[in-house]
């Protein structure tokens, strides 16, 4: 019992921490694969690379690629790919957007 507190505080610290939760491990990337600049679901073509930026953002320099999907049907899964291309580029500072259909 003497060490509750210490615990409470390593758990609330490392839930403070940027790595502490990473949004995007609740999303899924099965089905999907990534080949040059386009993403396949199930094999079929659902969104494809249409810019890459450079921007000042914060103080710092970030590469932002963005994607735009060939469908609506696949909106859902736009969070799913950002995932799969976030997993692809392991570089931080890309941000990867995806451009959903209406």
């Amino acid at each position: 019992m003497k060490n509750f507190p210490a615990l409470c505080l390593v758990i609330l610290l490392a839930s403070c921490s940027p790595k502490g939760i990473n949004v995007l491990n609740s999303y899924s990337t099965e089905g999907l694969t990534y080949e040059n600049t386009s993403v396949f679901y199930n094999g079929v073509l659902a969104a494809e690379l249409s810019s890459i930026e450079v921007a000042f953002d914060d103080g710092k320099l970030v590469q932002e690629a963005t994607f735009v999907l060939t469908s609506s049907e696949y909106n859902e899964i736009a969070v799913n790919i950002i995932k799969l291309i976030q997993d692809k580029k392991a570089d931080p500072n890309w941000e990867i957007e995806v451009e959903l259909k209406l």
